[in-house]
C-alpha cells in the first residue's frame, strides 16, 4: 500500500499526454461560470441593502451551524464506510479526513473534480481500487438526490410547489414542473440502472464486453478489468436491506444540513421578520436546502459558487409560505454558503498538512495514475 505523503508534496512534470492544460481549461471554465452567475446574483439585488442585512446578522449562530456541517460530514463518512466495507473495512476516524479532503477539493476545483481526488486519496491511503471507490462516490450522489427528492415530496404536503414553479417562470410554470419531473426521472432511473447492474453483474459485464467490440484493441484489452472494478463498487446495492439502510443513513445527513440553514436563518431573525412560526420556517428551510442542493449539483463552478446563491435565493423569495425580501435572502444565502465552504477548506488543509501532502500533488498524482487503474 502506498504512503499518502510519499512524493505527493513534490510538483510533477507535465507529460506528453497534456495533463496540465485540460485541468487548466476546466479550472478557468469553472471560474468563468462562477463569475457569470455571481454577476447575475449581484446585479439583481440592492447591494447596499444586502450589506446592511449582513451587518445586522448575529454571527454567534455561525459556530453551531459550522458544527452541524461537520456532523453531517460524519454521517456521510459512516455511509461511505458502509459502501466500502465489502472492499476493505476502514475505521470512520481514518475515513473522515478523506471525506473532508474530497469536499475541500470540490470547493476549490471545478467540475466536481474533488470526487476524483477523494477516490485517489482513499486508494493510496487504504489500498482499495480507486475506480471502485469512485463508483461508490457516484452511488452516494444518487442516494443524496433520492433523499432530497423525498424531502421535496414530503414538503409538498405543506407548501404548494406549483406556486413556486409559476413564480419562477410566469405563465410557463408547467415547463418547470416538466423539467423538475425529468430531473427526478434521471436520478431515479440512474439508481434503478445501477441496482440492476448490482443484482445481475454477469449480465452487466457481458453487455459491456459486447459493446467493447466497437473499441480499439488497446481499450478492449483493458475493458474486462475496468468492468470488474466498476461492478465491485456496486456490490452493496445487491442487497435490499443494505439499500434501505443506506437510504435511512442519508436522512440524518440532509436533516442536519437543513438544520444549518435553519440556524443561519435565526442569525438573520427570519423567524421574527417573515415567518409566523418556527415550524413554518423549518418546513421552508428543508425545502430550500433540497432545491438549492439539487439545483446547484451541476458540475461546473467550484463549490457551486454562483449557482447555489441564485437557486437558494430565488427559492426563498418565491416560496408561497415565505415573504423574504430578495436583498435579505441574498445576504442569508451568502452566509449559508460561506459556512458550507470555508470550514471544509480549512479543515481539509489541516488534514493535508498532517499527511505532508498537497491538493495539487494529489490531483496530479491521481491523473497520472488513472490510466493504470484498469490493469490492477
Amino acid at each position: 500500500m502506498s504512503q499518502v505523503g510519499h512524493g505527493l508534496g513534490r510538483p510533477s512534470q507535465t507529460t506528453e499526454s497534456g495533463v496540465h492544460p485540460p485541468v487548466s481549461k476546466r479550472f478557468w471554465a469553472g471560474i468563468g461560470v462562477s463569475v457569470t452567475l455571481l454577476a447575475m446574483f449581484f446585479l439583481t439585488v440592492d447591494v447596499g441593502r444586502m450589506l446592511d442585512a449582513l451587518a445586522d446578522a448575529d454571527y454567534r449562530y455561525v459556530v453551531p451551524a459550522a458544527g452541524m456541517h461537520l456532523l453531517a460530514v460524519l454521517f456521510r463518512t459512516m455511509r461511505w464506510q458502509w459502501l466500502l466495507r465489502h472492499i476493505r473495512p476502514i475505521p470512520v476516524r481514518r475515513l473522515y479526513s478523506v471525506v473532508v479532503i474530497g469536499y475541500m477539493a470540490n470547493n476549490v476545483l471545478p467540475m466536481r473534480l474533488g470526487e476524483l481526488v477523494r477516490s485517489y486519496y482513499v486508494g493510496e491511503r487504504e489500498g482499495v481500487s480507486k475506480m471502485s471507490a469512485l463508483v461508490t462516490i457516484f452511488v452516494e450522489r444518487l442516494l443524496d438526490a433520492l433523499t432530497l427528492l423525498l424531502f421535496i415530496s414530503a414538503m409538498a404536503l405543506f407548501i404548494p410547489l406549483m406556486g413556486l414553479a409559476e413564480a419562477l417562470s410566469g405563465a410557463h410554470g408547467a415547463l418547470w414542473v416538466i423539467l423538475g419531473g425529468s430531473l427526478a426521472l434521471v436520478f431515479v432511473g440512474s439508481f434503478g440502472i445501477v441496482v440492476s447492474m448490482a443484482l445481475s453483474p454477469e449480465r452487466a459485464k457481458a453487455l459491456a464486453l459486447r459493446a467493447s467490440r466497437f473499441l480499439s484493441d488497446r481499450f478492449r484489452g483493458r475493458i474486462d478489468g475496468v468492468v470488474d472494478h466498476l461492478l465491485s463498487g456496486l456490490v452493496p446495492l445487491s442487497s435490499f436491506r443494505t439499500v434501505l439502510g443506506l437510504l435511512l443513513v442519508s436522512l440524518p445527513i440532509w436533516l442536519v444540513e437543513a438544520g444549518l440553514f435553519f440556524v443561519i436563518g435565526l442569525a438573520f431573525d427570519l423567524h421574527g421578520q417573515f415567518y409566523s412560526s418556527l415550524w413554518e420556517m423549518a418546513v421552508v428551510m428543508v425545502l430550500v436546502t433540497s432545491i438549492a442542493n439539487l439545483g446547484s449539483a451541476i458540475p461546473a463552478a467550484p463549490g457551486g459558487i454562483g449557482l447555489f446563491e441564485l437557486v437558494a435565493r430565488e427559492t426563498m423569495v418565491l416560496l408561497p409560505l415565505a415573504a423574504v425580501d430578495r436583498d435579505m435572502a441574498a445576504a442569508y444565502v451568502v452566509v449559508v454558503h460561506a459556512v458550507l465552504l470555508i470550514p471544509m477548506i480549512g479543515l481539509g488543509q489541516i488534514f493535508l498538512l498532517a499527511q505532508q501532502a498537497s491538493l495539487g500533488a494529489l490531483w496530479r498524482a491521481g491523473q497520472s495514475a488513472e490510466p493504470a487503474e484498469g490493469r490492477e
